[in-house]
């Protein structure tokens, strides 16, 4: 495009002549209009085109388009716009920060040859790079398309971690919570303290938008403070910070975390404190039907994460050791309230086995409830058969979720022979009144160990 043609696109920039279009530009109160044109836009920038291709979509007001772009500053943008009209550009008129302003704006502007030109350009002063490294780790975290940038901040931090707080956009608070933070090993903060104390950061940092009081805060309040740790938030050992202390203090701000990381957290406190000794399962097992427990018993997720129970699965019967015959399985696990049976079959890596939340009893009995649940496990793809709600034997009133185990039967999941074990040591397998089918239906297995636990 020759010279003579951007002195005429800067003429009509400058005096608006022809303009179709007026961008309301930044947040308020720091906001501008730009008056523009819809043709010299749609050329340049793709973003523009697709904005602008579809008129239906548009807000157009006495032949004048209207668009409002929060995201980019006036100032940013101001240069951005100079570009696009005059195509010129002097980095080095600009602070560092108003340079990344640029990348960042010209990434969602998709001008893809530019953005390549400021991420060079901000690569070849390293000085600057390393005064400012709060904010290249910020960009490197959010923004990985820049990959130059990217690679230059993981490259950076391996050889110098302590690069995070010798940078002169930190503040003397902010580099005291990253050394506690960022320094792991022989670090002098508890990790509730290092919580409280990005909480105080936090506020701080808000220009009076948070209370001081966070018993005051609301959710927008919460989310604000979100918006500010979140880049702290995967250095701290949530895992060294007391249950209760988790619940009085970081529970009631959950929403700071994305639903992922709040889940992965909760589950640290939920399950943590099973205790089970077992030879045919491992804690890893035994935490999963812990968790699948808790789901029947609170039939919600969250609730079930949230809550602060904790499982101690007591041994009743371990058939290597107390023998394998069906009157010892009543006389050491009858009346013993819910239990959880696992059986291994012999010769193979299958685990069989039911959850009765019911007692058992010698002379059979069913009991209506909806808590039972059988499976078959293993740690790739565990399968966990709920009892069907609509079963026929729940519309006669015979409950079909509780074992049966009359005195001359082990463990029975059932009334339809549903994974019954008549002899304990040998059982058998039949698709009835359970969701999913865990082996093949009429299949008889030799069983190598069982033990059934009280589920305390």
């Amino acid at each position: 495009m020759s010279n003579l043609l951007f002195a005429e696109y800067t003429e009509i920039l400058e005096t608006g002549e022809l303009s179709d279009i007026e961008i309301l530009v930044g947040k308020i109160p720091n906001t501008k209009s730009f008056r523009l044109h819809s043709f010299i836009l749609k050329v340049v920038s793709p973003y523009f085109w697709y904005l602008l291709s579809n008129k239906n979509r548009l807000n157009i007001l006495n032949g004048i388009i209207k668009l409002r772009i929060e995201r980019i500053s006036v100032k940013v943008f101001e240069i951005i716009i100079k570009y696009i009209y005059s195509n010129e550009l002097e980095l080095g008129n600009n602070d560092f920060k108003i340079n990344v302003g640029l990348l960042i704006a010209a990434d969602e502007l998709y001008l893809h040859e530019l953005c390549s030109f400021i991420e060079e350009y901000l690569l070849m002063n390293e000085e600057l790079l390393k005064q400012n490294f709060v904010l290249v780790q910020t960009v490197a975290n959010k923004f990985t398309e820049f990959t130059k940038l990217s690679q230059y901040y993981k490259n950076a931090y391996q050889q110098d971690p302590s690069l995070i707080f010798k940078a002169e956009d930190f503040t003397t608070i902010e580099k005291k919570i990253l050394l506690n933070i960022l320094i792991k090993n022989n670090h002098p903060l508890q990790p509730i303290e290092v919580w409280d104390k990005l909480i105080e950061w936090a506020i701080a940092q808000s220009n009076n938008e948070l209370p001081s009081d966070i018993t005051k805060w609301t959710n927008d309040n919460v989310i604000k403070c979100g918006v500010l740790i979140q880049q702290f938030i995967p250095h701290i050992n949530f895992g060294g910070i007391p249950s209760f202390i988790f619940f009085q203090k970081i529970k009631p701000l959950k929403n700071i975390f994305e639903n992922k990381t709040y889940i992965k957290i909760l589950e640290n406190y939920s399950f943590n404190m099973i205790s089970i000794d077992s030879k045919i399962i491992d804690y890893e097992l035994a935490c999963f039907l812990a968790k699948t427990i808790k789901y029947v018993e609170y039939n919600n997720f969250i609730e079930l994460l949230i809550s602060n129970v904790k499982f101690y699965f007591k041994l009743l019967v371990r058939g290597s050791e107390n023998g394998f015959d069906c009157k010892n399985f009543h006389d050491r696990c009858d009346n013993k309230g819910p239990t959880i049976t696992v059986a291994k079959v012999k010769n193979s890596n299958e685990i069989l086995g039911g959850f009765n939340p019911c007692d058992w009893r010698p002379e059979g009995h069913y009991d209506n409830v909806k808590g039972s649940f059988i499976f078959s496990l293993n740690k790739i793809n565990p399968i966990i058969s709920m009892v069907q709600d609509s079963s026929p034997f729940l519309s006669r009133g015979l409950g079909v979720n509780n074992g049966y185990g009359g005195i001359n039967n082990g463990p029975e999941f059932g009334p339809d022979l549903e994974l019954l074990c008549f002899n304990t040591n040998i059982g058998k397998y039949y698709k009835h009144s359970y969701l999913n089918e865990l082996r093949q239906s009429g299949t008889q297995f030799e069983i190598e160990e069982y033990e059934v636990f009280q589920v305390c």
